[in-house]
């Protein structure tokens, strides 16, 4: 092609993009702020009571702390809770899978457990004849889903396990 051609194109693509641009400006309507808004927060105004004698009230040793009287709100509360305790005798239900005399043991028989989706721990119990280390899966709050449990070992491990409260 032909270099002045090219200019030529070249040019005219340049002038064509910049009246493109500038064009429009010239019959737009001007820019007014009318649109524009400011919003202005206001902060809240300070507490009306003054709060110095309550802050003044607090005690700020261990001594003032301690020489204070116990509420008497607090013993009502604490009975309540104690009496729904007791209302309530919940108990959970573990399952022992079985007694090892090495960590190891308990510990890759409790990962295979884990594997299936059982909540299974290993903790020790030091007696006559040296440590044993206790499987055990659970707790569960349900006795029936801990018996479900329970047979579910027995069928896939082909072990006894013991039930045991607490």
């Amino acid at each position: 092609m032909n270099e002045i051609l090219k200019q030529r194109i070249v040019g005219a693509i340049v002038i064509t993009a910049l009246a493109a641009i500038f064009v429009p400006m010239l019959f737009d309507d001007p820019v007014t702020n009318s649109d524009n808004f400011t919003n202005e927060l206001s902060l809240p105004e300070g507490p009306i009571n003054d709060m110095q004698p309550l802050l003044d009230a607090i005690p700020k040793t261990t001594n003032q702390v301690l020489s204070q009287p116990v509420p008497a709100q607090v013993d009502l509360q604490t009975k309540a809770i104690k009496q729904s305790v007791k209302k309530t005798n919940l108990k959970s239900w573990t399952i022992q899978v079985g007694s090892f005399s090495q960590k190891q043991n308990a510990i890759e028989f409790r990962d295979k457990l884990r594997k299936n989706k059982f909540t299974a721990y290993v903790d020790s119990v030091t007696n006559s004849q040296g440590t044993l280390y206790r499987l055990r899966v659970g707790p569960e709050l349900d006795e029936k889903r801990a018996l479900k449990t329970k047979q579910r070992l027995e069928s896939l491990y082909k072990v006894k396990p013991l039930l045991v409260s607490e």
